[in-house]
């Protein structure tokens, strides 16, 4: 029942989770969901979190998008999604049959690696951009992470990352992906019953006006900071949920 899952302690620390990850989402364009997934799943179930946040994401996406849509590289996703669609179709069948353990694992060492990347590199302007054929890995495995844990952003960020060099086109595609993705796994979800639960449709509304307040709060400060800024933004999102992630599976 919905009721267990508003016991005052746990749904004190799924507030504070959803209102930074959201805060990072308002930010970024991405960051929600690896953020706050390895730390919801500490008091609920992984089947309720990943099809809430999927509920909770598409509407931020879509609140978020209205104004910066506009800037997103689309040519980029059309070349990006085919190969994503693949992955989510195997992740969903692992969400359902496979142990996560070993695959958060990876995810978190992926993150983090990658984070430490953009951090080193945030203050080069310009780079040429590696070529489109690195979408097939990055597409799959990003589509099979975003359909298991909801947590398929650092691999598209970092891909995006190396294809893009402007910080706003980068969080508007980042965004658009966000939404895309997030469709995406609700279709899949809804197909397979995983999110046709009130307890998850329960949770996701209870949560929905702290996430607002957060996306609220990051892109007001998202229009402060400068393209090194949004890098250093960035490559500290990527670290700190790859640190969370590898810190959950080894404890």
């Amino acid at each position: 029942m919905i009721f267990e899952l508003i016991e005052p302690l746990s749904f004190t620390l799924a507030v504070l989770v959803v209102l930074c990850a959201f805060f990072i989402f308002g930010v970024s364009g991405f960051g929600s969901s690896i953020v706050s997934v390895p730390l919801l799943v500490q008091v609920y179930p992984l089947r309720v979190v990943v099809p809430m946040m999927v509920v909770i994401d598409i509407c931020a996406s879509l609140y978020v998008g209205r104004k910066s849509y506009g800037d997103a590289n689309i040519q980029e996703l059309k070349w990006l999604f085919p190969f994503s669609l693949m992955g989510m179709v195997l992740g969903i069948f692992l969400l359902v049959e496979a142990p996560s353990e070993p695959l958060l694992l990876i995810l978190g060492l992926f993150a983090a690696i990658n984070g430490v990347r953009v951090l080193v590199q945030r203050n080069i302007e310009s780079r040429d951009p590696i070529s489109k054929w690195w979408a097939v890995p990055f597409g799959f495995f990003g589509g099979a992470f975003t359909a298991l844990f909801a947590t398929g952003g650092p691999i598209y960020v970092s891909y995006l990352g190396l294809r893009i060099n402007n910080p706003k086109v980068l969080r508007a595609t980042m965004a658009f992906a966000i939404f895309m993705l997030t469709f995406l796994r609700l279709t899949l979800m809804l197909v397979t019953g995983l999110i046709l639960s009130w307890q998850v449709i329960g949770l996701a509304i209870l949560l929905m006006p702290v996430a607002f307040l957060g996306i609220w709060s990051g892109t007001h400060i998202h229009t402060k900071l400068s393209n090194a800024a949004m890098r250093i933004a960035y490559g500290s999102i990527l670290v700190f949920s790859g640190a969370m992630l590898l810190v959950r599976q080894i404890t």
